[in-house]
């Protein structure tokens, strides 16, 4: 699955689905500085699950648009 991506200055935020042991889907976001060290790094997990990686998906999109609209 191609990782999507959105940015924000110099802020990015990539979505990603992380399968858990029941079956289901979790989105992830990770948020980075591009120009800071990758140590800052930080990811977050979507509250909810889902049956598909689709639904995964595009909660963590709207994490991302959220997250990237506060800084």
């Amino acid at each position: 699955m191609e990782t999507v991506s959105y940015h924000k200055g110099k802020w990015r935020a990539d979505i990603q689905v992380d399968e858990l042991a029941s079956g289901k889907f979790q989105g992830l976001v990770l948020l980075l500085h591009e120009e800071g060290p990758q140590s800052e790094q930080v990811v977050h997990r979507t509250v909810d699950v889902f049956d598909s990686p689709q639904g995964a998906i595009e909660e963590a999109k709207v994490l991302a648009n959220r997250m990237l609209g506060e800084l």
